[in-house]
Order: structure tokens, then sequence, then C-alpha cells
């Protein structure tokens, strides 16, 4: 398929896409990985399809020598096989993405989401003027060590 057949694919378009995007935001992570997702899995189609296609004209191909033509089935599989590797490397990629803006959610988005819950929830309680960590308010010091002079 040449660049300018309508009726193939966006690759180039995704790739110039996914160079455009500035990490500013977490929605320009969600961005990318949905970008990236998308030019993996375009990939590992095209070169899935491809490899199939070599393999099947390769193992026509009728040589010279008397041996060749029937060696010529497996040693296209030999051949196709690099591509089915390539492909399943560009499968690979795509789902990187995905696992990355998972592994974001996570670890940054729902720790804060979690943290803003818990800040509402104590909101109605009545809190001390002053906290560090889990000390009762009439303690001095250590915990433990209420009562003791200094």
């Amino acid at each position: 398929m040449s660049d300018g057949d309508k009726t193939g694919s966006n690759l180039v378009q995704l790739i110039k896409q996914l160079d455009a995007i500035e990490f500013k935001t977490d929605r320009d992570l969600y961005n990318y990985a949905k970008i990236l997702r998308a030019i993996g899995f375009e990939l590992y189609m095209r070169i899935g399809f491809d490899a199939d296609m070599i393999s099947q004209i390769l193992s026509q191909y009728k040589g010279k020598w008397y041996t060749f033509g029937v060696q010529s089935k497996i040693r296209s599989k030999l051949v196709g096989g690099h591509l089915r590797a390539g492909a399943a490397a560009a499968k690979i990629l795509g789902l990187s993405g995905v696992k990355m803006y998972a592994s974001f959610v996570k670890h940054f988005i729902k720790p804060e989401q979690e943290a803003e819950a818990e800040a509402r929830k104590g909101k109605g309680k009545a809190k001390p003027g002053f906290s560090i960590g889990d000390k009762p308010s009439d303690s001095a010091g250590k915990p433990g060590e209420a009562g003791k002079a200094a």
C-alpha cells in the first residue's frame, strides 16, 4: 500500500500524533497510550499479513537445484518466522502503552483519589490544631512518654 492510498491505514498520522504529544497532564499520558496501542496493533497486523504473504510466495519458489523445490516450503516458513517474531514485538509495543497508563493510574491517580476521599471523610470531625503522626493530643514527646518531665 502506498502512503497516498485512502483505504490504507493511518500509521504515518499516528506516528506524527505520537511525536506531537507533550507530557503536561494525565490526559496526555492517556492519549500517548491510546496512540501507542493503535500503532502497535497496526504494525502487528501489517507485519503478520506480510509474513504470511512472503511465506506463501517463497514456498512456491522453484530453484535451479533439484532439491530446492522440496525444501522451499520449510525454508519459507523459517523466513516468515522472523517477520512473525517482529509482529509479536509490535504487539508487545502496543501493550506496553496500555500497561504504562494502567501503572500510572495505580501509582499516581488511585493514591491521590484515596487521599482526597480520606480528607473529605475527616472534615466533619473536630481536629486538634496541630498534630504529628498518630500521637494522642494530650501526650508530650514520644508516644508512651506522657507525664514524664523534660
